[in-house]
């Protein structure tokens, strides 16, 4: 069972984490994963396709947080494959911020799945999570990170992509949308 430490700055580590990060053992590592989602994606026999990829040169099984979007409290697959991602973006422009990440690998169905989800307007969203290479019970550190994924380029066998935060600058003002159903003195009599 993953213990966590105290809540620092929003952000909570777990006990591995911690140890990782004051001595850091050629024993351990920490391994990044990355989950897709999208309404769209669907095996052949019509279930739910989520896949999920870590980073490092063979597959994992993990347990996911109980507050998971998709299968959560669950132990999943994470399939192995080559990522690079960059850090946050570092300007003074009221863009939300923002990652670079590749996937290079990727199977002809995750290829065929953002082919299709990219051509709707439903946004492909990207969830990243930390394990201990010693405890995969649990994230390494909470929350964690949930993306949009931007500025999509997929090819044959390889997919890149901006994932960024939630931006509430880029929301209508005001929130509320006026309509004659909901405020029906609106209509000209």
């Amino acid at each position: 069972m993953t213990t966590y430490g105290d809540v620092r700055h929003g952000v909570q580590f777990s006990v591995a984490y911690e140890e990782a990060m004051g001595a850091a053992s050629v024993e351990y590592a920490m391994l990044e994963t990355f989950e897709l989602r999208h309404s769209g994606f669907q095996n052949a026999d019509g279930t739910t396709f989520v896949p999920r990829i870590v980073n490092n040169f063979e597959d994992i099984d993990a347990q996911l947080e109980a507050d998971a979007p998709v299968n959560p409290g669950e132990i999943v697959t994470f399939t192995a494959m080559p990522v690079t991602s960059g850090g946050l973006d570092e300007n003074d422009s009221n863009a939300a911020p923002s990652i670079s990440v590749s996937f290079d690998g990727v199977s002809p169905l995750i290829v065929e799945q953002l082919d299709y989800a990219l051509n709707g307007i439903e946004p492909v969203y990207l969830t990243i999570r930390v394990y201990a290479s010693n405890d995969l019970s649990a994230p390494a550190f909470m929350p964690v990170l949930h993306l949009t994924l931007r500025d999509v380029n997929v090819t044959e066998t390889k997919v890149t992509a901006r994932a960024t935060f939630y931006d509430p600058s880029n929301l209508g003002f005001p929130r509320q949308e006026y309509s004659r159903l909901r405020y029906p003195g609106l209509t000209a009599k």
